[in-house]
């Protein structure tokens, strides 16, 4: 019985007993800056409502559309690092997105790509 006092005793309860550690922050942050799949899916059923959107096609979907942001925004980085002086403190701004997918041929080609799509499907 005394093993259970001591139990008790030790363990914490109430509000000190919710410790944000670094690795609890990090996971959390990390789960924000994901894709919302869910959301990609409701636009995929969306655009096709006539037929049965499957969940392995939008988490595909999501993993695409996700390594492109981060294409873009290495890229964006490294001229706003050019830009800068390689200091720490980068700012990326529209121009220097604008800048590096103007820059790399493979995601010109691609974005333009992606325009003339659009341009006749309206």
């Amino acid at each position: 019985m005394a093993k259970s006092r001591k139990r008790s005793a030790s363990s914490k309860s109430g509000p000190s007993a919710k410790r944000v550690t670094p690795s609890t922050r990090s996971s959390a942050m990390h789960r924000e800056k994901r894709f919302p799949m869910d959301k990609i899916h409701e636009l995929l059923e969306r655009k096709f409502p006539s037929g049965n959107v499957k969940a392995e096609a939008a988490v595909f979907l999501t993993a695409v559309l996700e390594y492109l942001a981060i294409e873009i925004l290495e890229l964006s980085t490294n001229v706003a690092r050019s830009r800068s002086g390689g200091r720490d403190g980068v700012k990326v701004t529209l121009q220097d997105m604008l800048q590096a997918i103007e820059a790399d041929s493979e995601t010109k080609e691609l974005i333009d790509k992606v325009r003339q799509a659009n341009a006749s499907a309206k």
